[in-house]
């Protein structure tokens, strides 16, 4: 029989035989790549100001399995007068890596994270990469990252009270959206909570929409931005505010348009003069369809709702406290809808449809459509975050700022940032150079440091014997390639 299929080995098997080895390949290059780009950093140091302290090693997690990294470490004294230790290496490739786990890493695991559940994660980490992490070390990034994103929304924060940012986008007409998400806390976190849970805080600020493709009649939002957290009411209305400042000219904005339930901290926050507040039509149909229990009821109230017909709306309440029978519990219903109804009176006539505003022109592409996109926004989170689970407040936080990052544009781009920064330009082409001298010997390191191969042979013949080179070898039966043939 045929010596492929004598071993008895399957393609599954032989993909990840041969993944390995491209990983074991593309470790050995990597570790001689951060070697070499370390040599040259000391060479071309102020040596003056930078005294050599030794070499310390430190292995990172990466896709492809562990890396091994040797970097030089060096004393100096900083502008304050302290004596500080770096690595200059680190320093150089913006690395400021979570817990020793590249940034690719951590992006993957962030990006699974928004969907899957932390011990999910680590299986899907584990089998899709060639490296291994468990469900804590995926708790440990979201926390390390959300962190992190808190402490640059605070910064932002700071920005916009010291009147510092002033974005390069200009929009006649921008959407906002906000709403909550009631979830279990664990018991560290129940205090101040109501019955077990805590209220978390979702905003989107959005431009528009456009057609999903040509000739779709599904629409999606233009310029989607989501911010999340566990905040006062005026934390949140700080982050909205400055998050927009910091995208779009605020002095360009005409009309600023909010969707929301009603509750105060979302009206109390956009009180702007060029602010319109519109009750979600989506609360506004369930509270509707909650408390009138004849369907046909409540068809006209809705419609008389849209027209700003109340006086038709309060009559048609006290018809159905009538027809009832004075039901202590149907009455109840009626009038919290009907105390609901004149709380937001004035928000609920949809705003392109309002006497006295006059929207201007959409940009092209752009068009002006109904409000309620939230509530599909909080199903994103609520996806993740809710069904028989329960949080801190610190954890869910975390999570939920990754999720919003996640939602809008540049996922990657931003975790980026968050975890390692950019490439020093200064050094960009002594690291090509580097990587042109890497490639010199790469084929020397392949050749004698991983896996010697001789032309014509199998491979492995003559080098360190492991499970996989063993499977390999089988296979084949250490037959000239010419020699082999399926049957």
């Amino acid at each position: 029989m045929n010596s492929l299929t004598s071993t008895g080995i399957t393609f599954k098997q032989l993909e990840r035989i041969f993944f390995e080895i491209g990983c074991d390949v593309a470790r050995t290059l990597m570790e001689q790549y951060l070697l070499k780009a370390d040599e040259i950093l000391e060479k071309t140091r102020d040596k003056a100001s930078l005294r050599h302290k030794g070499s310390r090693t430190t292995s990172i997690k990466t896709l492809m399995g562990e890396v091994q990294m040797n970097r030089t470490l060096y004393k100096r004294v900083n502008e304050a007068g302290a004596t500080e230790h770096i690595f200059l290496l680190d320093k150089a490739l913006g690395l400021d890596t979570i817990g020793t786990i590249s940034p690719n890493l951590v992006e993957k695991i962030l990006e699974y994270s928004c969907e899957m559940s932390y011990r999910e994660v680590s299986e899907a980490v584990t089998g899709l990469t060639n490296q291994s992490i468990s469900h804590q070390g995926v708790w440990n990034v979201v926390q390390a990252v959300g962190e992190r994103q808190a402490e640059e929304e605070k910064r932002l924060v700071r920005a916009y009270e010291n009147d510092e940012l002033c974005g390069e986008r200009e929009v006649p007409v921008l959407f906002e959206e906000a709403d909550g998400l009631w979830l279990s806390m664990q018991r560290e976190s129940r205090k101040g909570s109501s019955k077990g849970k805590s209220e978390l805080k979702i905003g989107v600020v959005y431009e528009g929409w456009e057609q999903r493709y040509p000739c779709s009649k599904e629409y999606k939002t233009i310029e989607k931005t989501a911010f999340a957290g566990y905040m006062k009411p005026g934390d949140f209305k700080a982050l909205r505010d400055a998050v927009v400042a910091e995208k779009y000219n605020t002095d360009e904005i005409q009309y600023r348009v909010l969707n929301g339930d009603g509750a105060p901290w979302i009206v109390n926050g956009h009180d702007t003069e060029d602010s319109l507040f519109q009750l979600d039509p989506y609360h506004l149909s369930k509270s509707v369809i909650r408390n009138v229990y004849d369907k046909n009821s409540r068809r006209h109230i809705m419609r008389w709702l849209k027209e700003g017909q109340f006086e038709k709306v309060f009559r048609k309440l006290e018809e159905l406290k009538y027809e009832c029978g004075g039901l202590e519990s149907e009455v109840k219903k009626l009038t919290a809808l009907e105390v609901y109804i004149k709380s937001n009176k004035g928000s609920i006539v949809p705003y392109r449809e309002r006497a006295g505003i006059k929207l201007p022109s959409p940009p092209e592409g752009v068009e002006y459509r109904n409000l309620g996109t939230m509530e599909r926004n909080v199903n994103i989170f609520a996806k993740r975050m809710k069904g028989g689970k329960s949080w801190s407040i610190q954890g869910a936080s975390n999570l939920s700022k990754i999720i919003a990052l996640k939602m809008g544009k540049n996922f990657n781009d931003r975790v980026a940032f968050l975890v390692s920064g950019k490439l020093s330009e200064r050094l960009t082409e002594r690291f090509e150079e580097a990587i042109r001298t890497t490639e010199a010997f790469a084929e020397k390191a392949v050749r004698k440091s991983v896996y010697p191969m001789r032309r014509g042979e199998i491979p492995f013949s003559n080098s360190k014997v492991t499970n996989g080179r063993k499977a390999i070898r089988r296979m084949f039966d250490l037959k000239p390639f010419s020699e082999m043939a399926y049957k």
